[in-house]
């Protein structure tokens, strides 16, 4: 089954991720950073579907605006500098654009996420390693 646009569970994501982000200051024990890494992996993979189908709707309704806007000049004997049909097919798609912005944002804010948070697990493995031989 094909997925669908699920935009304000993305943008709730991304409010989710700003909100936690508050939890990773102070160093915790290693499971705590296991248990939030795998939350972060499962939103990984559902915001990497919705970049995806974003992507696809973005580009089938650019297609559609550049056949309409070519229609349209060919009905008024109009001819359009490229730079101007550019902005305005950038104009007819906006929404479709904001929407793969945001998928493409929160993904990028996951993956970021879970390699700084990989990186503090390191840190705290280190750091327990290390006590073990000084004791």
């Amino acid at each position: 089954m094909k997925a669908t646009l699920q935009i304000s569970r993305v943008e709730d994501c991304n409010e989710w991720l700003e909100i936690i982000a508050g939890e990773y200051n102070n160093m915790q024990s290693i499971a705590w950073y296991i248990d939030r890494i795998g939350e972060l992996v499962k939103s990984f993979a559902f915001v990497n579907n919705q970049m995806a189908v974003a992507k696809e709707i973005l580009l089938k309704n650019k297609q559609q605006a550049y056949f309409m806007l070519m229609a349209d000049s060919k009905k008024q004997g109009l001819m359009m500098a490229p730079s101007l049909a550019k902005d305005y097919i950038s104009a007819a798609i906006a929404e479709h654009q904001y929407n793969f912005d945001v998928c493409d944002r929160c993904r990028s804010t996951l993956d970021l996420t879970i390699e700084a948070l990989r990186s503090c697990l390191s840190a705290l493995k280190a750091e327990y390693s290390n006590s073990k031989f000084a004791a």
